[in-house]
């Protein structure tokens, strides 16, 4: 019997002779294509749908890239066949996909698009299903080394297609990547690499992006790598993890789950500062979801271990100041309104979750009062609804983290529940940041612009009734604490005055937000008079509740009124 090298070697020479052959083939139908579309163009209908030129061409490159795949099954032959060591065949293979992919770049500078495109299809089909093998079957790449390979090609793959403005070489290129990590973590059950590699092929759809290039690739990649990653989560959170997938350790989970929002975060900024684009309805969807995922993924995973979640906090800090930088400068500008809006409300959250994971402890309502004081004389500076907005809410988030509202609830509806000192420094830069924007006078007067000054004052408000309970309990001593019935009269007394007080302030009209706190003040005095009023009262504590309270249902309405001058 004769030699079986021997004899694959002669039959790869022959194909190799046979596709020059075909190439130079090709190139003569090309030319005579493009010829005879100018004669196309002047002859009649029924004759141009017989022009032979470019069928024949489309016929020869589909022919020309079946042995361009025929040429890498030689290879695959010899492998199989153990006339190549497998890692000398994977790596034979990698380089003749290479090649071609080279080829495709030559082929696009000379004007033949079509064959580029061919020779695009003929690599990666050639290269993606050799690299899964090569991890998968063979097992010489592992589902590291693998992903590794798979990304390289995929960035030489992408950088021919943007560097010759070819989209079918993009688009085949990422839809075969994206199925190859897939496929891998199927069956190398390694999450890790998976995730990586699909931050790698998402980061390079980002860098296409900010060149203005094809954005809605990044969709898919997207989509897939949110899935992978969630199922990353899913799997390391699991009281067991299952012993069919790789060991992850947790602090690698971790980083490769933050990569994800420093991506998409880094990506927005460099698009929208550098370029001055506007954010995309993806930046937004992609942003939150990766920001979600990551961070959240991130602790989970973290926690489930017994490790500190300090790390994600911090990183979180750092893109919340990235954040309200990029905010600023559009403020700055006095243009981009959707983008500062993004940044602001970006930068926002982040703080407030970046501030709950660093591990402030008793400082964090602290960190939260400092934020809100500091967005609430931005926002007045910058004239920034959004900055109101976010000085509001961190200072409400510091007076539930102190306990300062449920105390100052509990204590005007009936119970004694002590407000902390950081829970009455929290009121009192409440109070602060409401002066800052009630006395703005470019601030809305009416409508939902006041929302802000309403929280704020509604903290105020109960402190400040807390504040007047503690008062009397204090002026009368231990007469409150002994008589249900006259310590009911108090706090009814407390709720009367301060629903009075308001009104009487609201209806001068200079700051209209206390109005709206009236009548929820006169529901919950009605409410507090029938629930204990009248169960712990006796006849003559109960004489001054229903004066005090008929006096508010009377003189309330009527100090709200707005006044007339000269009327």
């Amino acid at each position: 019997m004769g030699d079986p090298v021997g004899a694959l070697h002669s039959r790869l020479c022959e194909l190799a002779t046979r596709l020059e052959r075909l190439e130079a083939r090709v190139g003569q139908l090309e030319s005579r294509a493009a010829g005879g579309a100018e004669a196309a163009s002047a002859a009649p209908a029924d004759e141009a749908l017989h022009a032979p030129g470019l069928p024949q061409g489309t016929l020869a490159l589909v022919g020309r890239t079946l042995l361009v795949l025929a040429g890498a099954y030689v290879v695959r032959a010899l492998t199989d066949g153990h006339a190549l060591p497998a890692s000398l065949g994977v790596g034979l293979g990698i380089l003749y996909a290479a090649l071609w992919q080279l080829r495709a770049d030559r082929d696009a500078l000379a004007g033949r698009a079509q064959s580029a495109a061919f020779h695009g299809l003929a690599s990666s089909l050639i290269a993606f299903p050799l690299v899964w093998e090569a991890s998968a079957r063979f097992g010489l790449l592992g589902a590291g080394g693998g992903a590794a390979a798979l990304v390289a090609f995929f960035a030489l793959g992408l950088g021919v297609a943007w560097h010759r403005k070819l989209p079918a070489n993009a688009l085949v290129t990422t839809l075969l990547a994206l199925g190859t990590v897939v496929a891998l973590v199927v069956a190398s059950h390694d999450l890790l690499a998976g995730v990586l590699a699909l931050v790698a092929i998402a980061a390079g759809l980002e860098w296409l992006a900010f060149r203005g290039a094809w954005l809605g690739l990044r969709w898919i990649a997207a989509a897939v790598l949110d899935g992978i990653a969630l199922l990353l989560v899913a799997i390391l959170t699991r009281p067991v993890v299952p012993e069919a997938y790789a060991a992850v350790p947790a602090g690698a989970a971790a980083l490769a789950l933050l990569a994800i929002p420093a991506l998409y975060i880094a990506s927005v900024a460099a698009r929208t500062l550098r370029l001055a684009q506007p954010v995309t309805a993806f930046e937004v969807v992609q942003g939150t979801a990766a920001a979600a995922l990551g961070f959240g993924g991130a602790v989970l995973v973290l926690g489930r271990n017994g490790l500190s979640d300090r790390g994600p906090g911090a990183l979180a800090l750092l893109l919340a100041l990235l954040c309200y930088a990029a905010a600023f400068a559009y403020a700055e500008r006095g243009s981009g309104t959707r983008n500062f809006y993004f940044y602001s409300t970006a930068g926002g959250l982040l703080t407030l979750g970046g501030t709950t994971l660093v591990g402030l402890g008793p400082g964090l309502p602290l960190a939260w009062c400092a934020a809100g004081l500091v967005s609430a004389l931005l926002g007045r500076h910058f004239g920034r609804m959004t900055l109101r907005v976010h000085g509001a809410l961190f200072l409400a988030a510091a007076a539930v983290q102190t306990g300062l509202l449920r105390a100052c609830a509990l204590s005007l509806g009936g119970a004694s529940t002590a407000v902390t000192p950081v829970g009455w420094a929290t009121a009192g830069v409440a109070l602060a940041a409401w002066l800052v924007l009630a006395t703005d006078g470019a601030a809305p007067r009416s409508g939902a612009g006041r929302l802000p000054q309403v929280l704020l004052a509604l903290v105020v408000v109960l402190a400040a009734g807390k504040a007047a309970h503690a008062g009397l309990c204090w002026a009368l001593g231990g007469w409150l604490s002994t008589d249900a019935g006259a310590s009911a009269v108090a706090r009814t007394a407390v709720l009367a005055t301060l629903a009075l007080a308001l009104a009487y302030v609201a209806g001068r009209g200079t700051l209209p937000e206390l109005g709206w706190l009236v009548y929820p003040l006169v529901a919950l005095g009605g409410l507090k008079l029938l629930i204990q009023d009248l169960r712990e009262g006796r006849p003559a504590t109960l004489v001054l509740s229903l004066a005090l309270y008929g006096l508010v249902l009377t003189l309330a309405p009527k100090l709200m009124r707005p006044r007339v001058i000269g009327g």
